[in-house]
């Protein structure tokens, strides 16, 4: 063998080899040919001119797409086939208004800012928005902000979906002037009223007494302040400026020292100074940087986030929408959390801008236990995993007691790409020496990634027939081939 190369060839080879058994089956009954030898049909040319390529299921063989349909294959779109089990609650959309075709165009012609929400009724996704839409849709209607929050089923009206090149569901789209742009923010009520003011107002907003502090800081989850020397010029140019690099959070700006105080910063600091105040684990976070836009915009992104993030339908989209793709997540019980979220707390804080910190209640029926089966966490221990996102979906384990340095260490590892990935696994046979290596996760860069060695790899499952029906004869190819 000059050639040392790896082929590995999926599902399509079950079709091959059972369009040929027939083939075989027939040459068996009327030749009298050793098995061991009898390999000929390898070579042999379709010889009857049909075609071979319908797969056809047999009445005790699971459908392909019935047999996976609920399957936890991604993780970001955990509940696309949970809508069924997903309770709507009761939603007051009284100021949302209701798309059809007939009144459309009137709306987005008669009104300079409209947002659009093209929803399917059965989409989990949608009826997980429409809580968050509504109050968003209040909020707005409420603070006399002059746009309109409307809604639209795309099943029903299937040709202004394809007007608008509606792929999936919810597809949210903010129209200025009847020209219109995707939303890209989080499907929240404050994410959806945060980027809507940004993109109808001034982007920054004065605070000039306690009253209007306080209001802020009671209504609103996270706000970025600037206490500055003037509410005019250079210092408020570079906070507006900053403040439309960052959709995600409210930039207010005062020279009143009381409302600075409120704020938690020093009267007496040196100005321009700025602070985030959320409403978190870390309720304070002090800009420290050069004072310029995009330095701004880096501090307001890399502290905007809790410094973990308990999973939910509601706040799924926050983590996968996120531009920081590299996550760790800590699955535990209920029980463990009040003992555990601290210490995942605490290694956060060395990783904000690089890592979003997750926790995943494994007790949780609802979300928790789906994300954990995905991610291969069984039984009531807790664990700690490292996940590279939907770009490559590879899994890293910690192993160990959960302690900060250890979850630290972890997370240096992980963004310096020196962990090892983790793979859900059979145990690894205690005996392989038949012709017929046996494939599992924890050995498979052992054996079909060996340079040393040419590997024909069968993808298969138990229950379907074909397998069953190729299984003898590549069984006899194998030893074949071993002994040749």
């Amino acid at each position: 063998m000059t050639t040392r190369r790896i082929l590995l060839l999926t599902l399509s080879i079950f079709l091959l080899f059972s369009t040929l058994s027939p083939a075989l089956s027939k040459s068996e009954k009327t030749d009298a040919v050793d098995d061991d030898e009898d390999l000929s049909f390898l070579e042999e040319p379709e010889t009857d001119g049909k075609s071979h390529s319908t797969h056809h299921h047999s009445d005790d063989e699971p459908d392909l797409d019935d047999e996976f349909s609920d399957d936890f294959d991604h993780y970001p779109d955990f509940d696309d086939n949970e809508s069924d089990s997903y309770k709507q609650p009761e939603i007051d959309e009284k100021d949302v208004v209701v798309l059809k075709e007939r009144n459309f165009s009137d709306i987005i012609e008669k009104n300079k800012f409209v947002m659009v929400e093209f929803y399917a009724p059965w989409c989990g996704h949608c009826q997980a928005l429409a809580p968050e839409y509504a109050a968003a849709a209040t909020e707005l209607k409420s603070a006399n902000e002059d746009v309109v929050l409307a809604k639209i089923d795309a099943t029903e009206e299937s040709e202004l979906a394809q007007e608008y090149d509606v792929q999936g569901f919810p597809t949210v789209l903010f129209f200025v002037d009847g020209v219109h742009k995707p939303y890209p923010g989080a499907r929240n009520k404050d994410a959806i009223v945060t980027w809507i003011k940004k993109k109808t107002g001034p982007g920054v907003y004065n605070i000039t007494t306690l009253e209007e502090a306080e209001r802020i800081l009671t209504s609103e989850n996270k706000i970025v302040l600037g206490y500055l020397n003037s509410l005019v010029g250079s210092e408020s140019e570079v906070f507006a400026a900053a403040s439309r690099l960052e959709d995600g959070v409210n930039f207010y700006q005062t020279v009143n020292p009381d409302v600075a105080k409120l704020f938690h910063l020093d009267p007496k600091v040196k100005r321009p100074a700025l602070v985030m105040v959320k409403k978190e684990a870390e309720k304070i976070s002090y800009f420290d940087g050069q004072y310029e836009k995009s330095a701004i915009a880096d501090f307001v992104f890399a502290n905007k986030l809790p410094l973990v993030t308990i999973f939910t339908r509601e706040n799924a989209p926050a983590v996968f929408e996120s531009s920081i793709r590299k996550q760790l997540l800590l699955f535990a019980i209920s029980n463990d959390s009040e003992k555990l979220i601290p210490i995942f707390e605490a290694a956060a804080k060395v990783f904000k801008g690089k890592l979003i910190f997750v926790y995943v209640e494994m007790d949780n029926e609802d979300v928790g236990k789906p994300v954990s089966e995905y991610f291969g966490v069984t039984g009531d221990a807790a664990r700690v995993l490292a996940y590279t996102g939907n770009d490559d979906g590879k899994k890293f384990v910690l192993d160990g007691e959960l302690t900060m340095d250890k979850i630290k260490a972890f997370g240096e590892n992980f963004l310096e790409d020196k962990l090892k990935p983790f793979f859900k696994s059979d145990p690894i046979p205690e005996s392989n020496d038949g012709d017929v290596k046996i494939v599992v996760g924890n050995n498979f860069d052992e054996i079909v990634l060996d340079e040393s060695k040419d590997v024909l790899l069968e993808i298969y499952a138990p229950w379907c027939g074909h397998c069953q029906s190729l299984e003898p004869i590549y069984n006899k190819l194998a030893k074949h081939l071993r002994w040749h």
